[in-house]
């Protein structure tokens, strides 16, 4: 058991679809002096699952790619976003390729921490658990404070926006999937269109970039 900032951390939640990837972390976590929890059962209901096998004193450490063998019903961003509204602190644990930063970047307002692979170890773990608790008590790190910012959409195409954000780098076109804009905006989004949202414009890489409260005239 740890005690992270007066929260205590015994059991941690290891989902992932494989097999031998699942054991691997789990070995991380019982290196950290954690209980490891391996998600051995495929799970058809999220609510259920939140309900009835996490508590809330417990972590969750999770692989993103949770569909194949209708193992998860969703993927791991959406586990560990869920987990961010519960209070649980929870890591994902993927490589961030660009099509996996387009799955997750609606979610990644509430993923405090994404470990690639290689970079989970006992050190990562606990330091990732106890940044999560530290934005639960309002310790909110300036890379992912928002701020409403202007935004211009650059190109369209391919089912994606291109967008300029000056206050963030004004050299640079950031990716997002139009589905994921409200639905509203979604057909006013034509190229030099210019638009607001709140937006961690204090993170250092694109790949980090969240949107929120989006607006357009």
């Amino acid at each position: 058991m740890a005690t992270i900032k007066n929260k205590q951390i015994d059991r941690v939640c290891v989902i992932d679809d494989d097999e031998a990837s699942r054991y691997a972390m789990g070995l991380t976590v019982e290196d950290s002096k954690l209980i490891a929890v391996p998600q051995n059962q495929k799970i058809d209901n999220l609510d259920a699952y939140f309900n009835e096998i996490v508590k809330p004193s417990d972590a969750i450490v999770s692989d993103h790619h949770l569909r194949k063998k209708n193992y998860f019903p969703v993927n791991g961003a959406e586990v560990v976003s869920r987990s961010y509204d519960k209070r649980i602190p929870s890591v994902l644990v993927t490589k961030y390729e660009q099509a996996v930063i387009d799955e997750i970047r609606k979610y990644r307002q509430k993923i405090p921490i994404i470990l690639n692979p290689d970079e989970f170890d006992p050190d990562s773990l606990m330091q990732s658990l106890e940044f999560c608790i530290n934005e639960f008590n309002g310790e909110i790190v300036p890379s992912r404070k928002v701020w409403r910012t202007l935004i211009r959409v650059d190109d369209i195409g391919d089912n994606h926006l291109y967008l300029i954000i000056p206050s963030w780098n004004s050299n640079e076109t950031i990716k997002i999937p139009i589905k994921d804009l409200p639905v509203d905006i979604q057909s006013k989004a034509k190229a030099d269109v210019r638009m607001h949202a709140k937006v961690n414009v204090g993170a250092t890489l694109s790949n980090d970039l969240f949107f929120l409260d989006w607006e357009i005239n």
